[in-house]
């Protein structure tokens, strides 16, 4: 799916790049048995779930009002 963001936005590509961060840094953590890589791993997700809200309100915008409101960076 990263991969294939690419040619999306560079807001959903963000999106992408940071779950896939996200995931790989909970399964370090958890096959390291680390805490400390669980909770940044946690933090990244937070990252990820705000990239997604922004990415979502610049969809949801950009239909409704028939223009870029919020911007999503290159195709």
């Amino acid at each position: 799916m990263t991969v294939a963001a690419t040619r999306v936005s560079g807001a959903v590509l963000v999106v992408f790049v940071l779950l896939t961060l996200t995931f790989l840094l909970l399964a370090l953590g958890e096959f390291a048995t680390s805490d400390g890589i669980h909770k940044v791993g946690g933090w990244v997700g937070v990252a990820t779930a705000l990239a997604a809200w922004y990415a979502s309100l610049a969809g949801v915008t950009a239909f409704t009002q028939q223009r870029t409101v919020f911007p999503v960076g290159p195709r």
